[in-house]
């Protein structure tokens, strides 16, 4: 069965049945979450679900397997750890930001505070409970950028100032550049009045309500930047933005003198209750700073350095690497036949036997793998490196962008894709790198 369409997108009141149970979508907007909403995912997931939390790619959690009877329990323990401020806008509030937001890595401004101010103001909004909920806002504070899908209206810092020695914001609808930018504090405003204007254009024009779609049309592109003018300064245009691919693992530096931030890996996107809980313990005892990342991962930032070696150890012990060197580092796969209908392989298992191909091997700086059980592709990333994709008679192969060949064995392309993985050039990976 091929599931299209809004209904089917997930949200905590609006679970989802797949082939394991009902699936549930918990917002985080930004990715900013505490030790004890951490700690109560957790235990929700051991008493309602699977006991796995997945992260995905707009460092949102879900939650699988979930049988009707637990249902009303699990929702009731996600509103009382504070994931559930409005029940209108349980699938709205997608606002993605840098997982280094306030820890440095180049960044011009600490996007936190207005992360946090558009989603108070968003759920404020009666209106933009209307926005689908696929539609996503974006908001970049400079320094690098993790790669993704592109998101619906984005707001992107100028690295230079204006005369009035004031950041500005480029003003960015799907992928496509506006032409001009906003000031920083009259940013909210503008991308939240686009956001309506969006939904307006959508019931005239009968079109969705998606940036990408508008910014396609031009009728629509200019209805929205016609009613938008008050916000927007002429600029020129931002360039390519400085995008990360890759998955970073590791120890990394901070701004704070004596203090670290700690990356590790997460296979699959996924954490079994109890990895999540140590990290969230570590968090709570260090006063450190926990962030859902865009590659399925996962971030505490500003831990003490002397704590490191403690730490890293600590959580080896329940299975979540620091090195990489466990295959994992660059794999993504979808839920595969054990929790998707339409699914033809179980790209999990498979993408483990890979993992376990490729571990010992040093990391490949830049190196992704997508598998998808279907020709959908859902929640995959752009631009992998090789990309694998289940048939009725084993995988189909393209590597670079290009086809290599069809209804393989997975004998057959993992012996490719690691032969591809040994020809990536290898590069140190250093804190600067960030």
């Amino acid at each position: 069965m091929m599931r299209v369409g809004e209904s089917f997108c997930p949200g905590i009141l609006h679970a989802v049945q797949a082939k394991d149970g009902l699936l549930t979508r918990i917002r985080v907007p930004g990715g900013m979450i505490t030790p004890s909403q951490l700690t109560a995912v957790a235990e929700l997931s051991t008493s309602f679900a699977n006991g796995n939390i997945e992260i995905t790619s707009r460092s949102n959690l879900q939650l699988r397997a979930i049988q009707k009877k637990d249902l009303k329990s699990l929702v009731q323990g996600l509103d009382s750890a504070g994931f559930l401020p409005s029940p209108e806008h349980d699938r709205v509030r997608n606002v993605v930001t840098s997982p280094f937001a306030g820890l440095g890595f180049g960044e011009i401004l600490d996007t936190r505070p207005f992360v946090r101010e558009l989603d108070r103001r968003l759920i404020a909004n009666q209106g933009m409970a209307g926005l689908q909920p696929k539609f996503s806002f974006a908001i970049d504070g400079g320094g690098d950028w993790f790669a993704r899908d592109s998101d619906d209206l984005t707001l992107r810092v100028k690295r230079v100032m204006n005369v009035d020695d004031t950041h500005l914001f480029h003003f960015i609808i799907g992928n496509t550049f506006s032409g001009f930018c906003v000031r920083v504090d009259e940013a909210l405003d503008c991308i939240l009045e686009a956001a309506k204007i969006c939904l307006k254009i959508s019931k005239e024009l009968e079109m969705p309500a998606r940036g990408r779609k508008i910014a396609s049309v031009p009728q629509a592109m200019g209805r929205l930047l016609e009613e938008l003018s008050s916000f927007l300064v002429a600029c020129p245009s931002p360039g390519s933005s400085t995008l990360v691919a890759h998955m970073p693992v590791g120890v990394y530096a901070t701004q704070r003198f004596d203090f670290a931030n700690l990356v590790p890996l997460v296979p699959l996107g996924r954490l079994t209750a109890e990895q999540l809980q140590c990290v969230a313990a570590i968090a709570k005892e260090c006063d450190g700073d926990i962030r859902l990342a865009p590659w399925r991962g996962i971030v505490l930032g500003s831990v003490p350095e002397r704590s490191i070696s403690q730490i890293t150890a600590r959580l080896e012990a329940v299975g979540v690497s620091f090195d990489g060197k466990d295959g994992y580092l660059g794999i993504a796969a979808c839920a595969g036949s054990a929790g998707c209908d339409a699914s033809l392989a179980d790209v999990r298992r498979d993408a483990s036997l890979l993992a376990c191909r490729l571990a010992g091997r040093n990391t490949k700086h830049g190196w992704t793998v997508n598998i998808s059980g279907c020709e959908k592709q859902c929640a995959m990333r752009n631009g992998a490196t090789a990309e694998l994709i289940a048939s009725s008679s084993g995988y189909d192969l393209r590597i670079d962008g290009r086809f290599i060949a069809s209804n393989c064995s997975l004998e057959f392309v993992m012996d490719k894709v690691a032969a591809c993985q040994a020809e990536v050039p290898f590069e140190v990976f250093r804190d600067d790198d960030l």
